[in-house]
């Protein structure tokens, strides 16, 4: 068992749970225990089922840091779990604490890291930017700190980051890609996109995964007749025009030439928006 302080509503510890061995959080679950003793299962509110590596890197990162700093990212991340069908990946208890951590640090110092990418992460990800702007709010009040409102970027993408099981380079790729297949729709039709609508977030979950499977040189499988290809291109002419622009795009910025699966489904999804 590992505690600072008496105070602490954290407290980890490295425990054996059915044979293997666990880092378990609760609130006083180490109150007055010595190592070998064994814990209150009634206590233990978070089991973290982390590989023995992550599991050696936390441990580490828990010796290094205000253990206070865990349980507002715990709560970040609660929060987050909430925008999706499964948990997300539990890595992000390491980064975010970590990221957390240094980010208060550096306030501390009087440094502050810009995020050229803001309002593209607002855009995109509108539901991880709440979750991340009011977790930003907890950790000002709860440490007493002014983090810049920057800081809202990087906890969101460290959540999208979690939930898409990427690793931050390629979240901000992705972004990068999907604004720009949005800016290329949004010019070529002088278009005023209601973010609201329905249709625009069909549109963006299509083009972040999209945007994805290029980054990591994944293609659909080749399932469309040609034929079927010949009478969308046809039906909506305009949207086809546009799309000639992504894939102009995609191939000169990353030598990606899109699949008649992929050209199928941005004309659709383009003509959706159109209406």
């Amino acid at each position: 068992v590992r505690s600072r302080r008496q105070r602490q509503m954290c407290i980890r510890d490295r425990s054996k749970i059915n044979g293997n061995e666990r880092i378990v959080m609760g609130n006083g679950l180490a109150f007055g225990k010595k190592n070998g003793q064994q814990l209150e299962r009634d206590k233990i509110e978070k089991v973290f089922r982390l590989t023995s590596q992550d599991q050696e890197r936390m441990l580490t990162l828990l010796d290094e840091i205000n253990q206070d700093v865990l349980l507002v990212s715990e709560q970040i991340i609660k929060e987050a779990n909430k925008l999706y069908d499964s948990p997300i990946s539990e890595s992000i208890y390491i980064a975010l604490t970590d990221h957390i951590n240094y980010a208060i640090e550096r306030t501390h110092e009087g440094f502050d890291i810009k995020n050229p990418l803001l309002y593209e992460i607002r855009t995109l990800y509108p539901k991880e930017y709440d979750v991340a702007r009011d977790g930003l709010h907890k950790i000002n009040q709860y440490f007493n700190v002014t983090l810049p409102k920057d800081e809202i970027g990087f906890i969101a993408m460290h959540i999208v980051n979690a939930s898409l099981d990427e690793n931050i380079a390629n979240i901000y790729e992705i972004t990068k890609i999907t604004k720009s297949i949005v800016d290329i729709v949004r010019y070529h039709f002088n278009l005023s996109i209601n973010e609201d609508e329905l249709n625009y977030s069909r549109f963006m979950t299509h083009i972040k995964f999209f945007s994805q499977r290029l980054i990591n040189q994944q293609s659909l499988s080749e399932v469309t007749d040609e034929n079927l290809l010949d009478v969308l291109r046809q039906k909506y002419a305009k949207s086809d025009v546009c799309v000639d622009k992504i894939a102009d795009f995609l191939f000169k910025h990353y030598n990606h030439k899109i699949s008649n699966d992929e050209r199928v489904y941005l004309i659709l999804h383009i003509a959706r928006l159109l209406k």
